[in-house]
């Protein structure tokens, strides 16, 4: 077997608010909130030529944003709207205004989460957020939906929509590195319009978002598998592995599909993938009879001569809720926008 390779992003500390480790960070958790708050509030937001919104969370390892971007998008489509989505963060290494093509970047060059999105939506990528998403507009989008940007007060949004995991909550509650929110949860609630949740209800979370906004609206949406092509049946025998924020999420998808999953092994977030891993996974999935899985986040990663030997477990947002939908349109055409 590949042994225990489990290296996750989150320590065990991120959820001890008694643990040594959280205490000696604390200091340091505290002068990096102070410094991003100021970063943030000293940006006067400007606003661009189409309504936008804002998707983001408060957690450094992951709580479904960028599925929740995608969902989104194809409510706003079919609303009538022309989405086009500005990517919160430069993943890669370029640094100019481009519109994201699968087909010509690279993970490297734009970023892993830029990469998946941009099979689906307009995407674009751009240090200069404005600029960015003006040439979205040019192009033909007549609304802005930004993956991230909670912490970014560049482009002025009409709608914001807060993510997060009902799996890990807040954690010890503690900003990075003390703990993994970006900033403290009392700012990021209140930056936002509405609160989406992606698992199960979670009672202990809904309490501490509805003291800090009384009146908040908190939706829930559940993590679907999207297997068209049916190439995993139940009960059959995987090696998983995957280098996402919250690998336990991936494995609550793999066993609410009822694979037999003989071994399951984490790397780092934003893991990219060498040859001589490649060729130790795909060898040990053949010794052991079994499917070599991971996510559409990593399979892009995947050294194309190995992508052959590996089935992807892609995932969407699922939920149906009018009200989520309308509240969401309501925002957008209430500032003087409408569709078409």
């Amino acid at each position: 077997m590949l042994g225990r390779r489990l290296i996750v992003k989150s320590p065990n500390f991120w959820n001890d608010k008694d643990s040594l480790c959280t205490k000696i960070l604390y200091p340091i958790s505290r002068t990096y909130g102070l410094i991003k708050a100021i970063q943030y509030n000293r940006v006067i937001a400007e606003r661009v030529k189409a309504p936008v919104v804002c998707i983001g969370d408060i957690v450094v390892n992951g709580a479904g944003k960028t599925i929740a971007v995608a969902m989104v998008c194809r409510m706003l489509e079919k609303r009538g709207y022309k989405p086009h989505i500005l990517s919160g963060k430069n993943g890669g290494y370029i640094r100019n205004v481009v519109r994201v093509d699968p087909n010509r970047h690279s993970y490297l060059q734009v970023g892993d989460e830029a990469i998946l999105s941009s099979f689906v939506y307009p995407l674009w990528i751009g240090k200069d957020k404005i600029a960015a998403a003006d040439a979205a507009i040019s192009s033909g989008a007549d609304v802005i939906v930004i993956d991230g940007g909670l912490q970014n007060n560049e482009v002025a949004k009409n709608f914001k929509i807060l993510v997060m995991d009902s799996m890990q909550g807040i954690g010890n509650g503690n900003i990075y590195p003390a703990g993994f929110l970006k900033e403290d949860i009392k700012t990021g609630v209140k930056k936002a319009d509405i609160v989406l949740i992606v698992g199960d209800k979670n009672e202990v979370l809904e309490k501490i978002i509805l003291n800090i906004v009384p009146n908040m609206r908190i939706f829930y949406s559940v993590i679907e598998p999207i297997d068209g092509e049916k190439k995993l049946s139940p009960g059959e025998k995987v090696i998983a592995f995957c280098g996402i924020g919250s690998p336990a999420k991936f494995k609550k998808t793999l066993n609410e599909m009822k694979l037999d999953i003989i071994d399951f092994v984490s790397f780092p977030d934003h893991h990219p993938y060498t040859i001589t891993e490649s060729q130790k996974l795909v060898k040990v999935a053949r010794n052991a009879n079994a499917k070599l899985v991971t996510t559409m986040k990593d399979y892009i990663k995947i050294p194309d001569p190995f992508k052959n030997e590996v089935s992807v477990v892609d995932v969407k947002l699922s939920f149906t809720c009018d009200s989520f939908e309308d509240i969401m349109i309501k925002a957008l055409s209430s500032d003087g926008w409408s569709s078409g």
